[in-house]
Order: C-alpha cells, then structure tokens, then sequence
C-alpha cells in the first residue's frame, strides 16, 4: 500500500478508537510497519490476539486481561483523542 492507504487506515483507527472498538483498531493497526518498534506490534498483536482467540495465551500461562489492557492502553495512547 501507498501512504494515501496508510493514512486512510490511520483515520479508520482512530475512528474505531473513538468508537470503542478496540478489536478492529488493533486488527488494522498492528499490520502496520511503520512507525512502531518490534515491541510496540507485538502489544498490539498479542491483545488482538487474546480477543480473538480467548485461552490461548491464558494457556500458555499469560494474564490475558492484562494483555488485552496493554493492547488498548497503547492504541489509544497513539490512537485517540
């Protein structure tokens, strides 16, 4: 994608944060490359994650409320108003 799409989903997430709609913010935005370290795309992915697929992480001995939290904390750090 160009930076016209990039842009276009940037505005879509801030959207959906302002909305509430964690799930699909963190869906679009932890696919972007740019702009977030290593660590920043891993938050976000793992609290999609943990929303998407509940007990998953759980088993492998995460705090999945935890995470999920770090997720949206983070995205609305970047994301919201």
């Amino acid at each position: 994608g160009n930076v016209n799409d990039m842009e276009k989903k940037s505005d879509a997430v801030r959207r959906l944060v302002a909305e509430g709609d964690y799930k699909k913010a963190l869906s679009i935005a932890k696919g972007f490359k740019l702009g977030f370290t290593k660590d920043e795309q891993n938050t976000m992915t793992r609290a999609h994650e943990c929303m998407v697929h509940p007990g998953f992480y759980k088993q492998l001995g995460f705090d999945e409320s935890k995470l999920i939290q770090d997720g949206i904390d983070f995205i609305k750090q970047v994301y919201g108003s």
